[in-house]
């Protein structure tokens, strides 16, 4: 996977992604849509965990049904912030063809089979046998706050599928979960063509915390791409809703977020394959 050159342009963008400063505007921060006790609605036990201790560490991990359950980073003593693993996680994917809506949102799932994992690999096929999806996930050393995972999905039907649309949603709560955690579930998000983003200002942390930010980005597409922040933290539809901008063009609050690729169609035995990063910033 070439992950060199997209990388070192994510960490350009990155500058350009977090203002200076947030203040207020003219949307009210609405009640967090989630609370600690959700956290116990997680569907699918962990395949695997990554690791690193660059950079202060960072610790994320899988489960079986291929959802990040957990994105703690930093981890250094003193300095421990999860931003997923924390209220009604997780994150996962949606996946719509010839009317079917198939998903596995972590705290929901719905048109899937049993999923087989391997050592390198998680793989499902729809209720209706039509399509197979295999996720691959890799913790990119050159840059150790950087998660890729790549999705392909294949037609094993004797039919064309039509319409097909694979989204992959996520409901960042950064800064809340850890032990140094503060934010209750509020975060700033914001959107740009190729990527979607949840961060703190400096400005925002209480004395002795550190705020943070995890950017969603497209790293491999297949044509058309979108990018969202959802009113929903995790809907499991082909086009969720948007969440409400503010006069500063930040959507502020508990909300999720996604990136979708409009695939359209798919010959049988056709796979295409795409892909996205996280990185904490």
């Amino acid at each position: 996977m070439r992950v060199e050159k997209s990388i070192a342009t994510a960490a350009l963008m990155v500058g350009a992604l977090v203002p200076v400063a947030v203040t207020a505007g003219s949307q009210p921060t609405p009640k967090p849509q989630q609370g600690a006790s959700d956290s116990a609605k997680i569907v699918n036990p962990t395949w695997k965990t990554f690791t690193t201790a660059t950079s202060r560490g960072t610790k994320i991990v899988v489960s079986t049904g291929g959802n990040i359950t957990g994105y703690a980073s930093p981890t250094a003593a003193g300095a421990f912030y999860e931003h997923i693993g924390v209220g009604a996680y997780s994150e996962g994917y949606v996946l719509c063809y010839n009317g079917v809506n198939a998903w596995d949102t972590g705290t929901s799932s719905s048109g899937f089979g049993t999923p087989t994992t391997s050592s390198n690999a998680i793989v499902r096929r729809t209720s209706d046998n039509r399509v197979q999806l295999t996720q691959t996930f890799q913790l990119f050393t050159g840059s150790p706050t950087t998660f890729v995972v790549q999705m392909s999905v294949k037609n094993v039907s004797s039919s064309q599928l039509t319409g097909v649309v694979l989204r992959r949603q996520v409901d960042f709560d950064i800064d809340t979960g850890g032990a140094q955690g503060w934010a209750g579930f509020v975060s700033n998000h914001s959107r740009t063509r190729a990527t979607v983003s949840a961060f703190h200002d400096p400005a925002e942390a209480p004395s002795g915390k550190e705020s943070h930010g995890i950017m969603l980005a497209v790293l491999k597409q297949t044509g058309n791409w979108y990018t969202r922040v959802t009113a929903d933290i995790l809907p499991t539809g082909c086009d969720p809703a948007s969440a409400p901008l503010d006069a500063n063009f930040i959507s502020r609050g508990d909300y999720g977020d996604t990136i979708g690729f409009p695939i359209g169609s798919i010959a049988p035995g056709q796979t295409k394959v795409v892909s996205v990063r996280y990185m904490r910033y």
